[in-house]
């Protein structure tokens, strides 16, 4: 049973990572047609081209609660490596969509998408090309100092 595409998003309020043409060069254009093809015309309709839409969005989605914790997403919208990871997953979720195990070459880029990502959101790999974002990081607020007392003691008074 097919998902149901999503509403279109408005472009400011989504971040996406790739585009059709960027699933097309890890998998083929027609492989990618026959894979959301329902009508079986031979071509793309509006409904059609929505299904990839909603992939490429689930995958960015995806992509984004993994990454989120680092990274501002935001500012990885131009990165190569989540160009190609967007596309991977996404392609992914396409291949699948009607039950259908993934071809193989789909199913090892997911994976190895995956495995990235779970090495990232844990701090053993870095994103290629990318800052990490300040944003998650302990700060220190409601401070304030005791002046002329000393500082173990007026620690332990604020702190009780």
């Amino acid at each position: 049973m097919a998902l149901p595409p999503l509403p279109a998003p408005e472009p400011s309020s989504q971040t996406y990572f790739c585009t059709r043409a960027d699933i097309e060069t890890l998998w083929s254009a027609a492989d990618l047609l026959a894979a959301v093809d329902d009508d079986l015309s031979g071509t793309l309709s509006s409904a059609e081209e929505a299904l990839i839409d909603d992939a490429i969005l689930r995958a960015a989605t995806q992509m984004i609660a993994y990454l989120a914790s680092r990274y501002a997403p935001e500012t990885l919208v131009g990165n190569a490596w989540c160009k190609q990871t967007n596309a991977a997953i996404a392609a992914y979720f396409l291949a699948i969509r009607r039950g259908d195990p993934a071809p193989p070459q789909i199913a090892e880029l997911y994976g190895l998408a995956m495995q990235d990502l779970r090495s990232l959101r844990q701090g053993a790999m870095n994103l290629p090309g990318a800052s990490e974002s300040t944003d998650q990081l302990p700060t220190l607020t409601n401070f304030t100092p005791v002046l002329g007392r000393d500082p173990v003691i007026a620690r332990r008074q604020l702190s009780w």
